[in-house]
């Protein structure tokens, strides 16, 4: 409920002191009772005229005159409808009617006037809604979770990181890992995006960019000119002889040569000893004495710094027989194992640093003077800081990041490795890793504040692309021209290719198929293939691959386009590729691409469930599960989950002992619904999942009368088969469908669960999505334009 604003009191300044302030007090207080109860009484009375009398008729045969079904009385003498305090039981009512659970479809309805007067009333007197006013609700602040900070380092540095490997799993709220209470930061997770974020920066700009690279030369390559069996992989000190080879220098200066060495003798070398030279262009730069005494297991590093020209140089080894070294076959030779050549600083283009390097520095080489780095640096930091951010970023800020920078550029004399240590600090701050929302100037009103449009702006790029904004939202929210273009943007957004993180993310964990690719099914058993082998050839990896880019595919046809929203039940066509099609039983498939097929006259049917990605996630790994199934339909698309199943529920499994092993799904579930303790929730759940028993556990067709069953919903509607259900879903539950939508994208794109005081925003986003003609981007706008989206709680 909102406060009351603060009085002010006209009362002379001595009056407002000793006894008489004290009385003043108490009056003041007075009369504010007087008019709260005046109030309450308005709304008992109106409570007693017109809403009362309507539950009593509708409602009372099993919630009233001594009748308390399901522990629910609402003339109870305590906790009864008529305390207005009691909110728990007015919310039950108010969710049952408002789904039309309640009353039951065998019983008497209240006409859709009615149903809208007690539901409206209740919003407005029992939980204070202002549909003029909606309440935002409270956001927590939150972390980035994984998903978000893999794209973020990719759109903000140019490099993919393997977050699955550096974090752990993210905890999930209302079924989505966006949600800002789960998304909290624990001192073991800070210190690991401290070292994330040095990883990171390592590889967006690697240590030894900016740095010559090494060319290693092959050993085995470096031949005699005159005998091309000798190579520098084994040189004899019993034979005068050179291995050599040619290299590219290419630039003057002076060289770093890093040989990696071994001497090796058996005891019949004891007397034999030789020079071993190395030269450049014929010129010596370094000889080693080989000897029985300096022979080693282990290898030596001998580092030479020749002065070279550019172009073409020759490298050789040398062996010089000395003393006792009269044959080949004397045991003492000397083994190259690695020969390195690095050009001298400066020597690299800035054409051959990494592409993320380039992107990072994007103005091209720094400066070669370290006075000029400071304000090239800034310029970089400004602009990476700022994308990082979600908002420009302040000049106290971007000082303390220069200063970073230039403990690196005194202690390593480079410029990347001082823009690397900067962004690191950049990539641990709480600017980056938290997600706050600051408020901004415009129309206020006592429970809501708009956001400002640099939060607006990162609300819908994490809304739509799980990353930071891009340039061009930037810029528009910078201009103040973001709200005012809100649709235009989210066009744009849509039609860019980082809109597939969407519907990965947001469809993948709507409909739970995001992590179908780790599911384990009895594959033999449910093909009834005795041959493994053959079965996962038919069914594996790739197929459940398969089907959740199927339902990707689907719902970002039916979101570009706009089509209509509940085409994602009804749909007439799917996208396939061969596999799938072959799996699923589609003739006259050709093509290993997803393309959109026409399933018109394939009794298959289309949309959500009829696709595997459906039917596996509601699966068991060995059978169908109706029950998982009518749970899935009730939760993610009509919005009207069941509550929860009391502890020690008896398995279905059970019940096959009293049945027999030939006792089909439909019987199974029919003795297990007999149960007191599980009739009312299956009495929901059963019908739409039995309905679903035509496709098996892998999602394929089943032929037979057996699996067409009849049922019907709890809010009185039948139906026979899927095809049956598709049509009620679509038809006459259209606008439960359209809810539960609504309420999916505004729990995933705001980062909290819809609660009863965001009703008048979801009637309003439904209400102006179907006028514009239910399309799927209707919602969308809708939602991006409502006030839990647009704007914050008033603290």
């Amino acid at each position: 409920m909102p406060e009351r604003e603060s009085t002010s009191l006209p009362y002379p300044r001595e009056a407002r002191s000793g006894l008489g302030w004290l009385v003043l007090v108490v009056c003041v207080f007075c009369s504010i009772a007087i008019q709260a109860r005046a109030g309450e009484g308005g709304v008992v009375s109106e409570f007693e005229a017109r809403i009362k009398p309507l539950l009593e008729e509708y409602c009372y045969d099993c919630h009233g005159d001594g009748a308390s079904k399901g522990d629910v009385s609402l003339d109870d003498p305590v906790n009864g409808i008529h305390n207005m305090e009691n909110q728990e039981l007015w919310l039950r009512v108010w969710k049952n009617m408002r789904s039309d659970l309640m009353p039951p479809a065998k019983k008497s309805q209240p006409n859709a006037n009615e149903r809208e007067e007690v539901i409206s009333w209740i919003q407005a007197k029992v939980f204070g809604l202002d549909p003029a006013n909606p309440d935002p609700g409270r956001v927590t602040l939150r972390r980035l979770n994984r998903v978000e900070y893999g794209y973020s380092i990719e759109d903000v540095l140019g490099v993919k990181f393997n977050v699955n490997d550096a974090f752990p799993p993210d905890d999930t709220g209302y079924g989505f890992d966006t949600i800002g209470d789960v998304l909290s930061i624990s001192p073991l997770l800070m210190e690991k995006y401290l070292a994330v974020a040095e990883r990171v920066m390592a590889q967006a700009i690697p240590l030894e960019a900016g740095r010559p690279q090494t060319l290693n030369l092959d050993p085995g390559r470096m031949r005699n000119e005159k005998n091309r069996s000798r190579s520098a992989r084994f040189m004899r000190v019993g034979s005068a002889h050179r291995a050599g080879i040619v290299w590219e220098a290419k630039t003057a200066g002076r060289h770093r040569l890093t040989i990696n060495y071994q001497v090796v003798a058996q005891s019949g070398g004891k007397n034999a000893n030789a020079t071993w030279r190395v030269l450049v262009d014929d010129k010596e730069l370094a000889s080693r004495a080989i000897s029985f005494e300096n022979s080693r297991t282990k290898s030596f590093e001998l580092e030479v710094l020749p002065v070279v020209k550019k172009g073409p140089r020759r490298l050789d080894f040398e062996m010089v027989p000395g003393e006792g070294a009269t044959s080949e076959n004397v045991p003492l030779a000397v083994k190259v194992l690695s020969v390195g050549v690095t050009g001298p600083s400066g020597s690299i283009s800035w054409d051959s640093y990494p592409e993320s390097v380039r992107r990072i520095i994007d103005g091209g080489p720094p400066p070669a003077e370290m006075g000029n780095w400071e304000q090239y640096a800034r310029k970089i930091l400004r602009r990476v800081a700022t994308q990082a951010y979600r908002r420009p970023v302040e000049d106290e800020t971007l000082d303390g990041l220069i200063a970073l920078a230039r403990v690196k550029w005194k202690a390593d004399e480079e410029f990347v490795a001082g823009i690397r240590f900067a962004l690191t600090a950049v990539l641990s701050s709480p600017e980056f890793l938290l997600r706050g929302e600051a408020t901004g100037s415009g129309e206020e009103s006592i429970t809501a504040i708009p956001l400002d449009e640099y939060s607006l702006a990162t609300r819908l790029s994490y809304f739509l692309w799980s990353s930071v904004p891009d340039q061009a939202l930037l810029d528009e929210a910078g201009r103040g021209g973001l709200r005012a273009n809100l649709r235009a943007s989210v066009d744009r957004m849509l039609d860019d290719p980082k809109a597939e993180r969407f519907f990965l993310n947001f469809v993948g964990q709507w409909l739970q198929i995001r992590e179908l690719d780790g599911r384990v099914f009895d594959t033999p058993l449910l093909l009834g293939i005795k041959d493994g082998n053959r079965a996962r050839q038919i069914f594996n990896l790739y197929t459940r691959q398969d089907m959740m880019r199927e339902t990707q595919l689907f719902f970002a046809h039916i979101l570009r386009g706009n089509r209509p929203a509940v085409e994602l039940i009804n749909a007439n066509y799917a996208f396939l590729n061969d596999r799938l099609a072959t799996f699923y039983g589609v003739k006259g498939f050709e093509g290993k691409d997803f393309r959109k097929v026409s399933l018109e006259n394939d009794p298959r049917h289309g949309g959500i469930l009829t696709q595997g990605s459906f039917l596996l996630t509601t699966s068991n790994p060995d059978r169908t599960s109706p029950v998982k199934r009518g749970l899935y339909v009730l939760d993610n698309l009509l919005g009207v989950p069941p509550p929860p199943p009391p502890p020690n529920i008896p398995a279905l499994e059970n019940a096959r002992e009293k049945l027999g092993e030939d006792a089909t799904v439909e019987e199974l579930m029919e003795h297990h619904r007999a149960q007191p303790l599980c009739h009312s929730c299956h009495a929901r759940l059963d019908p739409i999942g039995l309905a679903l028993e035509r496709y098996n556990a892998l999602g394929q067709w089943r032929e037979g009368d057996r699996y067409e069953v009849s049922g019907s919903l709890v809010t009185g509607e039948t139906f026979k088969g899927v095809e049956g259900l598709r049509k009620v879903i679509s038809g006459p539950r259209m606008k439960d469908f359209h809810r539960c939508l609504t309420e999916k994208l505004l729990t995933y794109a705001v980062g909290r669960g819809v609660e009863y005081y965001d009703a008048p925003a979801i009637d309003e986003i439904l209400q102006q999505a179907e006028a514009a003609g239910g399309g799927l981007r209707d919602f969308i706008y809708e939602v991006v334009e409502s006030v839990p989206f647009q704007k914050q709680r008033a603290q």
